[in-house]
């Protein structure tokens, strides 16, 4: 059914050292000195920990911290053994057969077995928001003790991108029947140990004396602290009081990468800031409509003014996941604005005179709450008014769950697989639909892209797929900040991810500790 060739693209050995997996150039050079209190800050709190249950980035951000994954994602989006040692795909594609690491241990001192892993997933299957990202897995069973067999319904070349997600972080049953859910707890394999959360102030996590990665973590304690305002954030940096900070607002880049006692860290990012449409609302059901929003906005200004020019016009495919972009000839020209375009396709749906809708922001996204604005002005052009309304982020998650929103500025950490970009979003039945729309021919591209292994087929059908995305507008991609992070110079071994989660403090230390 496919060939060898075909199949070894998608196994992978456990030939590399975990070990070196975490540590940056400046930790080669030197040996990492162990040690001392990590503090880091960033203005948003996690809305809950439950690396199931909770839909949020400020979740996900902090997960690596405390879980791991069978699968983990290196910055290059190469995946790699992480709890599982290794993995093979049967010939037929339809069973995927995980070795996990023996001597693993979670943060309560039992042993990880694959009936964690089957808990882990049948949970997830049941409860979780994520259970579209592992739809065409049909049942999880104990291969033994130390083996775990992902059996499909139909060959799905999106699992390891799935489990190395937004999702793929593996609990234990005693801790979820221990706490009820882990929204207030964390009994992961992680780096580090939940010690105490003052929610809204700070979370203080320990080094996990027991982690698999043999002489990880460095630094005794991590402390994450929530500063609301990201100026003081700069201050606290300038002054030496936190060791770390994720950059939100861009365009303090330029405020701080001149300063001596910092080190500053930019790259591409995975995820996207993007305008959420909901199709299912008035004027927005018809496609003309969403393609005269589409024709309206300049992404290009919205990129400017939101992150400082820092970033790039995402294809829909971003930066990391470059084997997978269109050609930029093919997606640009969706990109530039043509507002005689957009009139004429308002005229058309009958909407000509204009409608009002509400454009959702969560305040203490600094890129939405600059967003917002330029694009309100875009689309007043052609005679929609958008009356933005700020939204708390606990409110705003339980809207966007229930589609409670007309349109809603709105930002993802991004996904490795055009199956878990693409499909989650915006598969009308089988996945969330984060638009509430359909596109049948669209639904049809979806599932055939996740059952092709064969990656030169995959990729003709995620090229067609993106071209029916631009042409049919069910969210509007704006830009892809660039991912920015400081530290202070005496800190190594960071590393950024392009998925902005905090795999990068699992190998940090300090020369003064």
């Amino acid at each position: 059914m496919k060939t060898d060739l075909d199949r070894r693209r998608f196994l992978e050995s456990s030939a590399l050292a975990l070990g070196a997996l975490a540590l940056g150039t400046d930790a080669v050079a030197q040996a990492p000195k162990p040690g001392g209190t990590f503090v880091s800050a960033r203005t948003t709190e996690a809305t809950g920990l439950d690396p199931q249950l909770v839909p949020a980035f400020s979740r996900s951000a902090r997960s690596p911290l405390m879980y791991n994954q069978l699968v983990r994602f290196e910055p290059d989006m190469t995946p790699v053994p992480e709890l599982a040692e290794s993995w093979e795909v049967s010939r037929d594609g339809l069973t995927w057969t995980f070795k996990l690491r023996q001597g693993v241990k979670f943060h309560d001192g039992q042993e990880l077995t694959s009936a964690d892993v089957k808990f882990t997933l049948d949970r997830l299957f049941e409860k979780s928001p994520g259970k579209s990202d592992f739809i065409a897995v049909d049942k999880v069973e104990p291969a033994g003790k130390y083996g775990v067999k992902f059996i499909t319904k139909e060959p799905f070349a999106g699992l390891l991108a799935a489990l190395g997600g937004f999702w793929g972080f593996i609990i234990n049953e005693a801790g979820v029947k221990k706490h009820g859910d882990l929204n207030k707890a964390a009994v992961g394999t992680g780096p580090y140990v939940l010690e105490d959360w003052k929610v809204e102030q700070q979370m203080t996590l320990k080094k996990h004396a027991g982690y698999f990665k043999k002489g990880l973590p460095h630094v005794d304690q991590v402390i994450l602290r929530v500063i609301p305002d990201e100026a003081n954030i700069v201050a606290a940096l300038r002054t030496g009081q936190i060791h770390h900070a994720f950059i939100e607002d861009n365009k303090n880049f330029t405020l701080l990468k001149d300063e001596k006692s910092l080190t500053g860290f930019r790259s591409s990012r995975l995820g996207y800031d993007f305008l959420n449409i909901n199709a299912s609302r008035g004027p927005l059901k018809d496609v003309r409509v969403r393609q005269a929003i589409s024709w309206a906005v300049d992404r290009a200004q919205v990129l400017r003014v939101a992150a400082a020019g820092f970033g790039r016009l995402p294809a829909p495919a971003t930066a990391p996941m470059k084997q997978w972009q269109l050609p930029e000839e093919q997606w640009m020209k969706f990109y530039k604005p043509d507002l005689d375009r957009a009139k004429k396709l308002m005229a058309d749906a009958g909407a000509a005179s204009g409608f009002t809708v509400k454009l959702g922001v969560i305040p203490t996204f600094p890129t939405m709450v600059s967003g917002a604005p330029v694009i309100a002005a875009q689309l007043k052009r052609i005679g929609i008014t958008a009356e933005i309304e700020n939204v708390e982020y606990a409110v705003w998650i339980k809207r966007w769950l229930a589609k409670d929103f007309d349109m809603t500025m709105n930002t993802t950490p991004g996904y490795a697989d055009p199956d878990t970009a693409f499909f989650r979003a915006l598969h009308s039945t089988k996945g969330q639909n984060w638009n509430s729309w359909s596109v049948p021919e669209l639904d049809q591209l979806l599932e055939e892209g996740r059952r092709t292994l064969d990656q030169k087929k995959r990729k003709e059908i995620y090229d067609k797929a993106q071209l029916m995305i631009l042409e049919n507008v069910p969210h509007l991609w704006l830009y892809s900040a660039d991912t920015i992070d400081f530290t202070q110079a005496s800190v190594k071994g960071f590393r950024q991810h392009p998925t902005t989660l905090l795999y990068g403090f699992e190998g940090v230390w300090m020369e003064k500790a």
